[in-house]
């Protein structure tokens, strides 16, 4: 498995340079880092001497929707296209006559889509400027469940896509529900809050909400990583039946 794994990463880092897409998930974090750091703090003098309006204590959901959310749908969303492009182009046929085989390739893609999510929530949402020091710990369980997000993401669109051109229009219409509406249970004063629960995102994001609010956050955390199992699973063996 080592040397499949060992493989599969030479191959993606060839193609960084001549691959848009992985080129783009390398660099999107970049973007969203600037667009908060600097855009937040005028944005939050302006509010507070035109309109008296106190924007610090919605920070936590704002590094929400722009960066952890972010992170998820972007990941998964680019893995999944990458994964239906090798498709498109037979890469996964050739999986299944050399030694590796085509769960370890999903396996490896699986890998890489947490770990790179988890990077991206916790260097993002730390360089912001507008995270606590006291919450830097928490990012680390947190980031890798909103990796198993991402994971979720693309399994789900493999499931339901058969091209690149529809993957791309998946990515579009997972976009709203996966990293909007998670943020609708903030502004829900009621435990009808955890219907959300049925969004993969909306138990990363309310850990993270938790956590700084100071509650209890550890509940989201498990039984997201619970549920994000139970949905993972199904997905995967449709995808490796599918494609054998």
């Amino acid at each position: 498995m080592a040397n499949a794994f060992t493989a599969f990463g030479r191959n993606d880092l060839r193609g960084v340079g001549r691959d848009t897409l992985l080129a783009g998930m390398f660099l999107a974090p970049l973007v969203w880092i600037a667009m908060v750091r600097f855009a937040t703090p005028p944005v939050t003098r302006l509010l507070a001497e035109d309109y008296q309006v106190d924007l610090r204590p919605h920070y936590p959901l704002i590094l929400v929707g722009f960066l952890l959310l972010t992170s998820a749908i972007i990941v998964g969303g680019v893995t999944a296209l990458i994964v239906l492009e090798e498709r498109d182009a037979n890469t996964l046929a050739a999986v299944r006559i050399t030694p590796a085989s085509l769960s370890q390739y999903i396996g490896y893609r699986a890998i890489i889509a947490v770990l790179l999510t988890t990077v991206y929530v916790i260097g993002t949402i730390t360089a912001s400027g507008l995270l606590p020091a006291r919450l830097i710990p928490a990012l680390i369980p947190i980031g890798v469940l909103t990796g198993l997000s991402a994971l979720v993401i693309t399994l789900a669109i493999l499931a339901v896509t058969k091209n690149k051109v529809e993957g791309i229009a998946a990515i579009r219409a997972l976009g709203i529900v996966v990293a909007g509406l998670p943020l609708l249970p903030a502004f829900i004063d009621s435990h009808w809050h955890l219907a959300f629960g049925l969004l993969p995102t909306y138990w990363p994001a309310q850990a993270f909400l938790a956590a700084s609010d100071g509650e209890v956050w550890w509940p989201y955390l498990v039984g997201g990583a619970v549920y994000h199992t139970l949905v993972a699973w199904p997905l995967y063996r449709s995808f490796i039946k599918s494609s054998t």
